[in-house]
């Protein structure tokens, strides 16, 4: 559902149970190579997740998995689409109201997994939020240095 969220009075998507919505990110063959990836995001007063999926230097696939249903970091192995994929599993923390979510994915793939360099092959939000903005950058920004329509604060 997208809607106009009254709290910051521009354009959001709901996601609610099962619902998913996903960006292939291999654009042409070309994959970007951007440090950062924010999110806005407002709970639902229920689980939230999201997923990064990302292609090291090593050419192994590597996948993030971001919730506020975990309590602890786990790094574990699975099999996605038939390729064995390195996991890391993160919890997170929100709260109520529109929250800033921001992933430092060289430093991530560095504590996770040793290794750098992580293009981004795809995202994954899933259900029970609302999603306002979702960017990837090479530096981090304070919001007021931030292009208009990238700023989480009015």
């Amino acid at each position: 559902v997208i809607d106009n969220d009254k709290d910051i009075n521009s354009p959001s998507i709901e996601l609610s149970g099962d619902a998913s919505i996903t960006w292939d990110l291999q654009l042409n063959g070309n994959v970007p190579i951007l440090r950062y990836l924010t999110l806005h995001l407002k709970s639902l007063d229920k689980f939230v997740s999201f997923s990064v999926t990302v292609l090291d230097e090593k050419a192994q696939t590597r996948l993030f998995k971001v919730s506020n249903h975990r309590s602890h970091c786990v790094i574990s192995t699975e099999v996605v689409e038939g390729e064995e994929v390195s996991v890391c599993e993160l919890p997170m923390t929100i709260g109520m109201g529109w929250q800033l979510c921001t992933l430092d994915l060289v430093d991530l793939c560095t504590k996770a997994f040793g290794t750098s360099k992580p293009n981004t092959l795809g995202l994954t939000v899933n259900g029970n939020c609302r999603v306002s903005k979702i960017f990837f950058h090479k530096e981090v920004y304070a919001d007021a240095e931030m292009p208009v329509h990238l700023r989480c604060i009015g």
